[in-house]
């Protein structure tokens, strides 16, 4: 039995193994999902140090997580 998981975006159990969802087209590893990941990250930490820039950081990161899901095609 292959381990499955289940697509974040329209919630059908694909294979671990599977690079993007074969439903929907979703991939998760997107570069504007890395980019948008990075970002974030990037952002807290610098938002202890500059809070109105890290803010910034988190809020970019935020715009480029959500549109991953715009980019990937839709069912």
């Amino acid at each position: 039995m292959k381990p499955v998981y289940v697509c974040s975006r329209c919630d059908a159990e694909i294979s671990r193994t599977a690079e993007e969802c074969p439903h929907c087209g979703y991939n998760p590893t997107s570069i504007a999902w890395r980019f948008g990941a990075g970002a974030l990250i990037f952002g807290a930490a610098l938002a202890l140090v500059s809070p109105p820039v890290g803010l910034f950081g988190v809020f970019v990161g935020i715009i480029a997580i959500g549109g991953s899901y715009l980019l990937s095609p839709a069912e």
